[in-house]
């Protein structure tokens, strides 16, 4: 599957500090490029030797050989601080506590003199942060890879726990994990501290990461049971705390056997886009097999995702009942390529928002929308080609693109259906481009979605071109 990104792109990948109040210039390193290939293989990402991690002479403590515990307030580790891994050191695991920068002056935990390689097979997790905020956990790339810090073989690759908070993740390589790749989380204890009200896990980045071959799921963001909460022996039924101020981009996410991207209590301010999620749910686990599941309490905006071989939903909604999921490109998925509908109990919110997606072949129903307690559902300019269940519902034969639950209010407009790849006059589908050639009947045929800030394309072209809106993620 191509990405069509053209070679000569590059990410800009630009230094970027944690605000309390205004979102993040996030980015990944300062004065680092990596040009991204037209397929967007990870594999085939390449450092421009820009990517240059410092020298552990410029570092304000490097962890030792044998050191699992690196406790801050020990050390005397504060804000603007760097902590290094010694890329001539082989570390197994390593838990980070009390590490306290601040909002204008994080503690940066990076590589130093090379790509860091962590074998943690047979341990509990890789790297572990507790009690800790304002902080950067940053792999440098060299000698080819942008991933500078490699780690594989834990039960858990990462795990951000205990009141971790105000931090952004970038650069890694994680891979043949137990369970999750990455896990950010305080699940409710009888400690007051951890409970909705009481803590708020905020400004959270977790970006240009490479997560693959995990016997869970590859990013596992927030508490799955914001509306039922947790019970917990001693204290009974404790409500998980919420995320506010989350950005998932850029990530590559890939053999996954549970879902590839799950997010859970993401209540506020929340971005999901650019990220690649491809073969999630090999275990066929019914409910774990999603390519982004955005779980209880959950909203945001999700888009310019690329989403593909998976064995259920490509986009499984099942949150607030107010988010907005735009430019996504999902295909060859084994259950829906949009599944929409509500958990929990309310207040819901006005609406879903499901407007120039791109769903090619998936093993079901295009989109389905069950969410009904909610004002008004919107689906608007989605390109639905190819529905395994097209002849499923007699002369209805509409449902197989756009299944519409009985008393979910909807405002459906300028989809195009189509029964083959070929009524839908795709550049080369055979091969993944699912851009439109000139005599696409989807070219020109949408509605203007500029009031829903809608204003580009899956590759950031901007829309309209030519005589309107074009249906589904790209734009001719």
């Amino acid at each position: 599957m191509k990405r069509f990104i053209p070679l000569a792109a590059i990410l800009l990948l630009a230094c970027c500090s944690s605000d309390e109040n205004p979102q993040p210039d996030f980015g990944l390193r300062k004065g680092c490029t990596v040009p991204i290939s037209d397929n967007f293989d990870p594999e085939a990402q390449i450092d421009d030797g820009s990517c240059q991690p410092i020298a552990c002479s410029k570092c304000t403590y490097t962890i030792p050989a044998g050191k699992v515990v690196i406790d801050g307030n020990e050390l005397g580790i504060g804000a603007g601080d760097v902590i290094c891994l010694d890329a001539a050191i082989n570390y197994l695991n390593l838990n980070f506590k009390n590490i306290i920068g601040t909002s204008g002056n994080p503690v940066t935990i990076v590589n130093c003199g090379g790509v860091v390689t962590m074998n943690a097979t047979g341990k509990g997790f890789g790297i572990k942060t507790e009690n800790s905020r304002h902080f950067k956990i940053t792999g440098v790339g060299s000698g080819g890879s942008p991933y500078g810090i490699k780690l594989h073989g834990a039960q858990q690759g990462m795990q951000l726990l205990a009141l971790s908070t105000n931090f952004e993740i970038s650069g890694l390589e994680i891979y043949n994990a137990g369970f999750a790749g990455i896990m950010a989380k305080t699940d409710p204890t009888c400690d007051n501290a951890t409970i909705r009200g009481n803590f708020v896990m905020q400004h959270v980045a977790i970006h240009h990461n490479y997560i693959h071959d995990t016997g869970g799921e590859g990013l596992y963001i927030g508490n799955s049971f914001y509306a039922e909460g947790v019970s917990v022996s001693g204290c009974g039924t404790r409500m998980p705390h919420e995320i506010r101020g989350l950005r998932v981009f850029q990530n590559v996410v890939k053999n996954t056997a549970w879902d590839a991207i799950q997010i859970g209590c993401a209540t506020d301010d929340i971005e999901v886009y650019n990220n690649t999620a491809e073969n999630f749910g090999t275990e066929n686990k019914t409910g774990q097999w999603s390519g982004i599941q955005v779980g209880e309490g959950s909203g945001g905006l999700y888009y310019n995702n690329l989403i593909k071989h998976g064995k259920g939903q490509g986009l499984n909604i099942l949150g607030l009942g107010e988010a907005t999921f735009y430019n996504n490109v999902i295909f060859d998925v084994e259950r829906n390529g949009i599944f929409s509908d509500l958990r929990g109990t309310g207040p819901f919110g006005s609406g879903y928002k499901i407007i120039n997606n791109t769903v090619v072949s998936p093993g079901i129903d295009g989109i389905v929308v069950y969410a009904k307690d909610v004002t008004k559902n919107v689906v608007i300019n989605n390109l639905v080609v190819d529905p395994g269940s097209y002849g499923n519902y007699g002369s209805n034969t509409a449902k197989a693109f756009l299944n519409v639950g009985a008393a979910a209010p909807i405002e459906q407009s300028n989809n195009y259906f189509a029964e083959t790849t070929g009524d839908a006059r795709f550049q080369a589908a055979g091969s993944g481009d699912f851009r439109l050639l000139t005599d696409s009947p989807a070219k020109d045929a949408g509605k203007d979605v500029s009031g829903h800030s809608i204003t580009t394309d899956f590759l950031g072209t901007a829309r309209p071109k030519g005589a309107g809106y074009d249906i589904g993620a790209f734009e001719f």
